[in-house]
């Protein structure tokens, strides 16, 4: 690639990652007022309840989206004639509500498992996971509609879509929150997933054209089976995920209490969500792109290199001043009492610098379609994270955490690496080796500033 094109290149993904990261951090401002306001009236019992229902939720959409949102990414990625993607998307729709209604019903179904679960044996909490079964179903009406939007890099779509949400939930939460106290949790996560579903539907793509057929159930099974097959594999490794947060979140639950568990998640969030900033924006436009190219196999190279790149680039300046900053952050985030996390957030963000680069490695698994790679990463990186983190959790608390999460992401960095070079015969340049190690070697020593030097 000329360096004109790569200049051209490096300007469109920083554009894009500029207008999604705004989005994006519009939308965290409004999730860490919310967090705020839990933090402050409800305390880090009201966190670790919100953190428990989330999780409980998450696990059911999961299971029962088929990670539609991505899988359906790859179908609709791929240049078609007016009349057949309007039809692909037709179909991608009617399994996004088919799928939510199925979703819906299997929270109900799975309240009392999930309450048993996460509460050492008590029904309690029955009626509060029933309760988020209409979340679930907008949750997998979004998937379908964002799906859409990304395959056509509607991106400014996206991030509006998303601000509004964010905007709407949040003002509607204030004085639910102040008013209802405990009792309100339930009806924001409701409400948030019923503000993104009604903003995607108002920046929904209308198709250019008029399907020619209908769409009776042998039509969307025969459209549909392609992305149904991957996201069943791609619902499976996720799922393996979301239910390592909820075994690990249950672990820390019962052997620390609700206390424990809303410090941890607080330092999860940070450390997720605001890094997460860059890689939801490089997933959303980096995602189709290497899909378009993934027949070239020298082009899908270099377009793999070139995002590497710019994750170190950027994550490394953001690491280090979460690093430096660590103990500001978390109480101007929360409060005083969620103090002993910053050891957590201090030592995990070197590890958020490896989820970037496997974020790479692992969409071009994805791209291709390989499922049984696909399955093998992510289970043993679940695996991994989880004997990982109740190891460190167990012997040396919230600091062990931050060093599991470093080991953890390293892990899968070489683990998807090495999967890339022996299927698809992908190895990027040596630089790109030394770039992430001189930017491990930099958030290191902002580490050991702020423990030797500044404290």
């Amino acid at each position: 690639m000329s360096s004109g094109k790569k200049s051209s290149l490096t300007v469109r993904v920083l554009s894009a990652i500029a207008m999604l990261g705004s989005a994006q951090a519009v939308n965290i401002a409004c999730s860490v007022i919310r967090t705020k306001l839990i933090a402050v009236w409800l305390g880090p019992v009201g966190v670790g309840l919100n953190t428990i229902l989330v999780n409980g939720s998450t696990l059911v959409s999961t299971a029962t989206q088929l990670n539609i949102r991505d899988s359906a990414v790859r179908d609709l990625s791929v240049p078609a004639a007016p009349g057949r993607m309007a039809l692909k998307t037709a179909v991608v729709r009617r399994w996004a509500l088919i799928l939510g209604i199925i979703g819906a019903v299997a929270m109900i179904i799975a309240s009392p498992v999930l309450s048993v679960s996460a509460y050492s044996g008590s029904l309690t909490f029955t009626p509060w996971f029933a309760a988020l079964a209409p979340g679930v179903f907008f949750a997998a009406y979004s998937a379908g509609e964002f799906a859409v939007l990304q395959a056509r890099e509607r991106l400014s779509r996206i991030a509006r879509a998303n601000v509004m949400a964010g905007i709407a939930a949040t003002a509607i939460a204030v004085p639910l929150l102040y008013f209802m106290r405990l009792k309100s949790i339930v009806i924001i996560i409701n409400v948030y997933a019923f503000a993104v579903a009604a903003c995607v539907w108002y920046r929904r793509e209308r198709p250019a054209a008029q399907i020619s057929v209908r769409l009776n159930a042998a039509t969307l099974w025969r459209e549909g089976r392609s992305f149904l097959g991957l996201g069943l594999t791609i619902a499976f490794s996720v799922l393996l995920t979301t239910m390592m947060n909820y075994v690990f979140a249950a672990y820390i639950n019962s052997h620390g209490g609700e206390t424990a568990l809303g410090i941890y998640q607080s330092g999860y969030t940070l450390v997720n969500s605001y890094v997460g900033i860059i890689f939801s924006a490089v997933a959303v436009e980096y995602y189709p792109r290497l899909t378009r190219f993934i027949g070239r196999p020298a082009a899908a190279r270099t377009v793999m290199a070139h995002e590497v790149s710019i994750i170190v680039r950027l994550v490394t300046p953001v690491a280090v001043i979460f690093v430096l900053a660590s103990d500001f952050i978390v109480r101007l985030l929360y409060s005083s009492s969620f103090d002993g996390v910053v050891p957590f957030v201090t030592f995990a963000i070197v590890g958020a610098l490896y989820r970037g680069i496997s974020l790479c490695y692992a969409y071009r698994i994805l791209a291709a379609g390989d499922s049984r790679a696909y399955i093998f990463t992510e289970t043993a990186s679940v695996i991994t994270g989880l004997t990982l983190n109740i190891i460190a959790y167990t012997h040396w608390s919230y600091a062990g955490l931050g060093i599991s999460y470093i080991i953890w992401y390293a892990f899968y960095t070489a683990l998807t690496a090495a999967v890339c070079r022996i299927r698809y015969g992908v190895s990027l340049p040596r630089r790109l080796v030394w770039l992430s190690l001189g930017a491990t070697a930099v958030i290191s020593a902002a580490i050991v500033l702020k423990y030797f030097v500044i404290n």
